[in-house]
C-alpha cells in the first residue's frame, strides 16, 4: 500500500515539476515567515517569566489627578514598600528599584561610562530570580555603598580576578565594595539592569530619618519603582479594595490640601511588557505588534494554502481520468481521498524541512531586524517545533482537503467520456480564491504604505525647534558644575561651535513636573506643569520662536528671580489667551506642617513661547513652564550647537576642553537627534517588518498566478491557434488572457479598502500626531496590484499567444 503510495508521488511530483516546484516554494516560505514571526510571539510572550514567582509578583503604579489633569505613571512612593508590607496581611516582601542615570566606573585603568544602573533593595535576589554567581544573595545588599554587578561588568573591569571586596570608584570617586557577581538578566525580561547599588547607599546619604520617613509629603513624590511579593494564595484584588483606608491614614489630608486624587494601579509582573501603557515606564512591548505580526503569519500561510488549492483544481481534469480508471478498478471513495491528503501532507512537511533549514540560515539577520537574540533548536524551542510539524500537517489537511473532496466526487462515467460535471463550481472556486490572496496582498501593502509613511512623518516632524548637530552630555560632576560658565566660554571660541547651553531636562524625553498656581479669573488655581530650567543661551540654541513677549534677558537680573516664559499650550489651558504677558505663576505651593516643603518661586510671565515637543511624539504638548536659573546644580544637561562639517575635529575639541575642566571624568556625549531617533525604534522596526512580509506574501501570491495563468493558457492552447489563424493579433490574445485576472485583481482592492482602513485606522489612533489615511494610499496599492499581476501574467499570456498556431491545433 505505502509503496504504491509513494510511486503514486514520485510519478505526480516529476511529471509536473513546474508545478510542484512553486507550491513547495510557495509553502516553504510562508512557513519560513510563521517560524520566525512565532519566534518573535513566543519570546514577547514569555517576558519575565523565567521568574520563579512570577505570578505572585505585582508591580505599584500611580494614578493621580490634579485640576482636570490625569497621569497614569508607572513609579510609586518610596514608603510604599515597606509601608505595604505593614499594612497588608497579603504582602510577603517588598522591593524598591529607583535609576541613577548614566555613570562613570573606574578601576585601576579600565575607565568607561555604564548605563541602567539601579539602586535597590536586598530583598531583590529572594522576590527575583537573579541568580547571582558570587557573593551571598541574602547579605549583598544590606550595607551602605556596596554594589552587585553582572557577570559582563565583572569581566570587564576584573578580567577573571575575583571581584568580591574590590573596590570601584563610580562618578565623582565614590567608593562602591562589590558585594556580588549575579548572571546578566535575560532578554525576555523588562528589567535591563546591569548593576544594583544598595538602597541603603541612598539612605546613608539621605539620613535614615528622612529616607524612612513616613510624613505626608514623602508619599506625594513619585520616583521609585515598587515590587510586591504576594503571599501564596493571596489576590491582588484584596489590596485595592483595602488601599482607601491606607490612603486615608497615610495620604489624604495633604492630597485634599494640593487638590489631588489618586488612585493604585496594580500590574502583574508578566503583563507589564506588554500592556502597559504608563508613563515613566521602561521600554516595553506592545500586545497590539503581536496580534499585527500574528495576522501576517496567518494572511502569508493562508496565501500560500490557498496558491496550492488553486493549482491542483485548475490541474483537475488532468488527474480525473487518473481517478476515473482508480474508480473503475475498485478503489472507493476514501482510499482517494487519502492518496491526495497524503500527497499534500507530504509536500508541506517536504516545504517544512526546506522552511527549518532556511529558519537557521535567516536568524541572524531576523534577529538584527527585530532586536533579538532569537535561537531555534529541539532542546531550546522544542513547542515551537513541535508546533510547526503540527501545523505543517494541518496545511496540508486544509490545502489538500478541497481537491481531494472535489476529486474524489467525480463519477468514472463523465470522467471517462471527457466530462468532470463541476466545472463551473471548480473555476468559480479558483476566483475566489484569487481574490482573497489579492486581498491579503493588497491590505498588506497598504499597511506597509501607511507605517512608513507614518514613521517619516515622525521622524521629520517639526517640533518646534532644531535638533540637527546638537552634542548633549550630562554634567555629573560637581565641580565642573560649578565651572560651566567658563566652560561654555571656552567652548565657544571654536568657530565650528555655534552655541552652548544647558537645562536641567533633555529635550523629547519629557521634563519636571511640579504643582504651580496660575493665575484666573476665580484667582490663583493649581495645575500639576511641565517645566524645565535653563539657562539664557537654551532658546537660542534651539532656535525655539517665541510668539509674545521677549526671552530671558542676562541684563535684567530679577529674570533668575520672578520671570516665566511658558509654551501656547499653558497660555489656552489657562484661558490667557491674547493677555497671557504679566500673568502671574508661581514654581510650588506651601504645604502646611511640612519642613523645607513650602519654597516657592513666584514671578510673571514675560514670554509666550511657539508649542514644542519637549516628550516623545507618542504624547501630545501640555502646558510647559521654561525657568531661567543660574544655579548651576539645576542644569545638568549640556547642549553643543556644532557646524555640520568638520564634527570629527569639532567633537576631539570638545573633548580636549572638558578633559581640562574634568580630569576625574571622561566625556561621554550623544546626538540629540539620534537619541530622540530611538524613542521610534518600535515603529521603524515595525516598517521594516510590514515592509519584507509584504514583499513575500506579493511574491507568493505572484508564484500562484504565474504557475495558474501558465497552466489557463496551456488549457486553451488550441483555442488560442484557432484564434490566431482567424486573425487575431497577439495584443488582443493576451488582453484575452489576462482579462480575467486583472478583474480579480481589482475586485480584490476593493474588497481590501474597508478593512484596511479599520486596521490601519485603529493603529493611528495610538499616535497623538499621525497622517491620515487619503484615497491615495489605495490607488497606489491598486496600481502595484495591477502592474504585479500584469508582469506575473502577461509573460505567460505572451508567449502563448505568440506561439505557431499550427503547432497550436495539433495540440493534443
Amino acid at each position: 500500500m505505502f509503496k504504491n503510495f509513494f510511486i503514486t508521488l514520485f510519478r505526480n511530483f516529476s511529471r509536473n515539476k513546474f508545478y510542484t516546484t512553486i507550491n513547495i516554494v510557495g509553502l516553504s516560505v510562508g512557513l519560513i515567515c510563521t517560524i520566525l514571526i512565532l519566534l518573535f510571539v513566543q519570546d514577547e510572550l514569555s517576558y519575565d517569566k523565567y521568574n520563579v514567582n512570577h505570578e505572585r509578583i505585582i508591580r505599584l503604579g500611580s494614578d493621580f489627578t490634579l485640576s482636570g489633569k490625569r497621569d497614569r505613571v508607572a513609579t510609586s512612593p518610596l514608603p510604599f514598600g515597606p509601608t505595604f508590607a505593614e499594612e497588608f496581611p497579603e504582602v510577603e516582601q517588598f522591593v524598591r528599584f529607583q535609576g541613577s542615570g548614566r555613570q562613570q566606573f573606574k578601576y585601576d585603568d579600565k575607565e568607561f561610562y555604564e548605563e541602567h544602573i539601579a539602586f535597590a533593595d536586598s530583598s531583590v535576589f529572594t522576590i527575583f530570580s537573579f541568580p547571582l554567581l558570587k557573593g551571598d544573595p541574602q547579605k549583598a545588599l544590606t550595607q551602605p555603598y556596596s554594589i552587585v554587578l553582572n557577570e559582563t561588568l565583572a569581566k570587564k573591569y576584573f578580567n577573571g580576578e575575583d571581584p568580591i571586596g574590590k573596590i570601584l570608584l563610580v562618578g565623582e570617586n565614590t567608593a562602591y565594595t562589590v558585594s556580588g557577581v549575579m548572571k546578566d538578566l535575560p532578554s525576555n525580561s523588562h528589567f535591563k539592569y546591569n548593576a544594583f547599588y544598595s538602597m541603603k547607599t541612598l539612605e546613608s546619604i539621605r539620613g535614615a530619618e528622612q529616607f524612612n520617613s513616613q510624613q505626608p509629603i514623602s508619599f506625594w513624590s513619585f520616583n521609585n519603582y515598587t515590587f510586591l511579593l504576594l503571599k501564596e494564595n493571596s489576590e491582588a484584588d484584596a489590596i485595592l479594595e483595602k488601599f482607601p483606608a491606607y490612603y486615608e491614614k497615610y495620604m489624604k489630608e495633604l492630597g485634599d490640601q494640593l487638590g489631588v486624587s489618586y488612585k493604585l494601579i496594580i500590574q502583574h509582573l508578566e503583563d507589564i511588557h506588554l500592556r502597559s501603557q504608563l508613563q515613566w515606564d521602561a521600554p516595553t512591548g506592545n500586545i497590539k505588534y503581536i496580534y499585527i505580526l500574528t495576522a501576517i503569519a496567518i494572511f502569508i500561510l493562508s496565501i500560500a494554502s490557498i496558491n496550492y488549492m488553486n493549482m491542483a483544481t485548475a490541474r483537475s481534469s488532468k488527474r480525473a481520468k487518473e481517478v476515473g480508471i482508480r474508480k473503475v478498478v475498485g478503489a472507493q471513495r476514501d482510499n482517494i481521498i487519502r492518496q491526495f491528503m497524503m500527497e499534500s501532507i507530504s509536500l508541506t512537511v517536504f516545504a517544512l524541512i526546506i522552511a527549518l533549514i532556511c529558519v537557521e540560515l535567516l536568524l541572524p539577520l531576523f534577529n538584527q531586524l527585530v532586536n533579538k537574540d532569537l535561537t531555534l533548536s529541539i532542546l531550546d524551542t522544542p513547542e515551537v517545533i513541535l508546533f510547526n510539524v503540527i501545523l505543517a500537517v494541518l496545511l496540508g489537511l486544509i490545502s489538500g482537503s478541497y481537491p481531494a473532496l472535489y476529486l474524489s466526487s467525480i463519477q468514472p462515467v463523465f470522467i471517462l467520456k471527457g466530462r468532470n460535471g463541476k466545472g463551473g463550481a471548480n473555476g468559480f472556486l479558483r476566483k475566489l480564491l484569487v481574490i482573497s490572496q489579492f486581498t491579503v496582498s493588497a491590505m498588506m501593502i497598504s499597511g506597509t504604505i501607511i507605517v512608513a509613511s507614518q514613521f517619516l512623518y515622525m521622524n521629520s516632524m517639526d517640533v518646534g525647534f532644531n535638533k540637527k548637530d546638537i552634542v548633549v552630555s550630562v554634567i555629573r560632576d560637581s565641580v565642573l558644575r560649578t565651572r560651566i560658565d567658563a566652560l561654555k566660554m571656552e567652548l565657544k571660541k571654536n568657530p565650528n561651535i555655534k552655541a552652548v547651553a544647558t537645562s536641567s531636562s533633555l529635550i523629547g524625553f519629557g521634563g519636571s513636573k511640579t504643582v504651580h498656581l496660575y493665575e484666573s479669573d476665580e484667582g490663583m488655581q493649581q495645575y500639576a506643569l511641565n517645566f524645565n530650567v535653563i539657562d539664557f543661551d537654551y532658546i537660542d540654541l534651539m532656535e525655539m520662536n517665541i510668539l509674545k513677549g521677549r526671552n530671558f534677558n542676562r541684563e535684567i537680573p530679577s529674570d533668575t528671580i520672578n520671570a516665566f516664559i511658558v509654551n501656547e499650550s499653558a497660555a489656552i489651558k489657562f484661558n490667557w489667551g491674547e493677555n497671557a504677558l504679566g500673568k502671574k505663576l508661581q514654581v510650588g505651593v506651601e504645604i502646611e506642617g511640612v519642613e523645607d516643603g513650602g519654597e516657592v518661586q513666584l514671578g510673571e510671565v514675560i514670554g509666550v513661547i511657539r508649542d514644542f515637543n519637549y516628550q516623545p511624539l507618542k504624547d501630545l504638548i501640555e502646558p510647559m513652564n521654561l525657568i531661567v536659573s543660574e544655579n548651576p546644580d539645576y542644569r545638568r544637561n549640556l547642549h553643543v550647537k556644532i557646524n555640520s562639517e568638520n564634527k570629527k575635529e569639532t567633537l576631539l575639541y570638545i573633548q580636549k576642553v572638558w578633559n581640562e575642566f574634568c580630569p576625574n571624568m571622561s566625556f561621554g556625549y550623544s546626538f540629540l537627534d539620534d537619541r530622540m531617533k530611538e524613542n521610534y525604534e518600535p515603529e521603524e522596526r515595525l516598517t521594516w517588518i510590514f515592509s519584507i512580509f509584504s514583499l513575500i506574501s506579493i511574491l507568493i501570491a505572484s508564484m500562484g498566478l504565474f504557475g495558474l495563468s501558465s497552466f489557463m493558457a496551456e488549457q486553451r492552447t488550441k483555442e488560442l491557434g484557432i484564434r490566431k489563424v482567424l486573425g487575431a493579433s497577439v495584443a488582443k490574445l493576451v488582453y484575452l488572457l489576462t482579462r480575467e485576472f486583472i478583474r480579480l485583481i481589482v475586485i480584490a482592492n476593493i474588497v481590501a479598502v474597508p478593512i484596511s482602513y479599520w486596521a490601519l485606522s485603529a493603529w493611528l489612533s495610538d499616535f497623538p500626531y499621525h497622517i491620515s489615511i487619503g484615497i491615495w494610499i489605495f490607488v497606489v496599492t491598486l496600481i502595484v496590484s495591477l502592474v504585479i499581476g500584469l508582469f506575473t501574467v502577461a509573460w505567460q499570456s505572451y508567449r502563448a499567444a505568440s506561439s505557431d498556431p499550427i503547432k497550436a491545433i495539433k495540440y493534443e
